[in-house]
C-alpha cells in the first residue's frame, strides 16, 4: 500500500457499493453535487453525522469540509489492473465528492492509501459469473427467458441495485 497525498479520481472508472439507502444519486437519479456551485457549497453547513448517506445534505456537507480543508482522512483505493477499474474499501463518498469538486475547479486534496491488484474488480468478476451461467443455458431457455434464465437475470438485477460503476 502506497500513501498518495493528492489522488485525482477524475476520469477514472470506480466500482462503488452504493444503493438507494447510501447514495442520493442512486435514490433519485440526480447527484446532489451536480447542480450546485462552489460558492453555494462554501455557504453550506457540514451535516456529516447529522443525516443519512442518501440525504441531499450528506455529500454537500462533506464537500464543505473538503473546501474548508477539514477532511484529511485517507480513502483506501485499489486499482484492479486486469479490468482497469478502481474500487474503495473505505472512502467511496470522499472519492466521489472530491472528483465533483475538482471538476468544478476547486482546489481540494484527497489523501489515499493506494494499492494495485493484478485481477479484476468485484463488479467485473460477478458480471463474468452471470455471463458464464447464462452461456451454459440452452438456447431455448435463453430465447424464452424462462426458468434458470429468469433466476440469473433477477440475481443480476438485485446485485446492480446495490453496486454500480461510475466514471468520475
Amino acid at each position: 500500500m502506497k500513501q498518495v497525498e493528492n489522488f485525482d479520481p477524475r476520469d477514472k472508472m470506480f466500482h462503488f457499493v452504493l444503493d438507494q439507502y447510501s447514495c442520493y444519486r442512486r435514490k433519485t437519479g440526480i447527484c446532489s453535487l451536480d447542480d450546485i456551485t462552489i460558492q453555494e457549497l462554501f455557504n453550506c453547513e457540514s451535516y456529516i453525522g447529522e443525516c443519512n448517506e442518501s440525504s441531499i445534505k450528506y455529500c454537500r456537507g462533506m464537500a464543505k469540509l473538503f473546501l474548508d480543508n477539514k477532511f484529511s482522512t485517507p480513502a483506501d483505493i485499489y486499482l484492479n489492473k486486469k479490468c482497469g477499474h478502481y474500487c474503495c474499501s473505505g472512502g467511496q463518498h470522499r472519492v466521489c465528492v472530491v472528483a465533483h469538486l475538482l471538476k468544478k475547479g476547486a482546489q481540494v486534496k484527497l489523501n489515499a492509501n493506494f494499492t494495485e491488484q493484478e485481477g479484476s474488480c468485484r463488479y467485473c468478476l460477478i458480471q463474468e459469473d452471470y455471463a458464464q451461467k447464462e452461456k451454459r443455458l440452452s438456447i431455448l431457455v435463453r430465447i424464452l427467458k424462462i426458468g434458470e434464465y429468469k433466476t440469473i437475470r433477477n440475481a443480476r438485477q438485485n446485485y446492480e441495485e446495490h453496486e454500480c460503476m461510475y466514471i468520475l
